[in-house]
């Protein structure tokens, strides 16, 4: 963004900015620059062409130019942003959780409909919780239910901090403990739903730049992507006569291994496409 230019409008912006994350080969361009101009002005995508012609302060310029630059290097706009949507729901996000993913939506698709065929007292373990993302919208969407609880865990007690401000922010209960999963060895109950670090370490060295600004230890196990896995299948396996089922996200290509570990504690390991056609959720009652 030239600084030589005196008067920069919402139009010139849009303009500038589809072309400039074009050239950085950001997604969807034209979006970025209009969700970035749309925070700097606090107004909708909407009103930006409302006011097409309103040139922008000094102030919004430096804010904007910081963001644009940090989007060109390929940071998530979510973390820029500070926000993303999840299951129609506002959650706050920073470097020190994973970016909820559309695909996840799948497996609260998933447990909510495990929920509402069977009634009584439900108890659920989100493993990994991050953002809160995965609790957060289960405790929303089952709010009406008597007997509800819900647990979530997770490594990082920044990440954490940060899920419990999005369940103050969404109002639900939900009861948080810094735990390594790998490590876990208490007695439990209920249902365990997870969405663990699944990507392989060989996998992890080729992902997009953006995903290298999240936390790795979301992201990998730095391992073959199957050590979680292998864990939560142990636990259930332990606590056998009192965890009723789980509910498991998995990645591309991962269905027959992820099947194998579960297929001895259940009758029958469901498995659940996401909306691209993709293997994503494995589920089973426990027998």
């Amino acid at each position: 963004m030239s600084t030589e230019k005196t008067i920069w409008t919402v139009v010139d912006i849009i303009r500038w900015g589809t072309e400039y994350f074009g050239g950085k080969g950001v997604d969807s361009p034209r979006l970025t620059i209009e969700l970035i101009l749309s925070e700097t002005l606090q107004c909708t995508r909407l009103q930006l062409y409302l006011m097409h012609d309103r040139p922008l302060t000094q102030a919004e310029l430096s804010i904007l130019r910081d963001s644009c630059k940090r989007r060109g290097n390929r940071e998530p706009l979510q973390y820029i942003l500070g926000k993303t949507g999840f299951y129609g729901m506002e959650f706050t996000v920073n470097p020190s959780v994973l970016i909820p993913r559309p695909e996840t939506e799948t497996l609260i698709d998933t447990v909510l409909q495990y929920c509402q065929s069977n009634d009584g007292e439900m108890i659920i373990h989100d493993f990994g919780t991050g953002s809160g993302c995965i609790a957060i919208a289960l405790a929303h969407h089952l709010r009406h239910r008597e007997r509800v609880k819900l647990y979530a865990y997770d490594i990082s007690s920044e990440a954490l901090a940060l899920a419990q401000q999005n369940a103050q922010m969404h109002n639900v209960e939900i009861h948080f403990s810094v735990q390594d999963i790998l490590q876990y060895s208490e007695p439990i109950e209920g249902i365990i739903v997870s969405n663990p670090p699944y990507i392989g370490l060989q996998e992890f060295s080729s992902l997009e730049p953006e995903l290298h600004f999240e936390p790795k230890i979301a992201l990998t196990d730095e391992k073959n992507g199957l050590t979680f896995y292998q864990k939560i299948s142990s636990i259930i396996d332990r606590n056998r006569t009192q965890i009723q089922a789980f509910f498991l996200e998995i990645g591309y290509g991962q269905l027959q291994d992820v099947d194998n570990l579960y297929s001895h504690l259940t009758d029958r390991v469901h498995h659940v496409k996401d909306l691209s056609g993709i293997d994503r959720v494995i589920w089973g009652r426990v027998s």
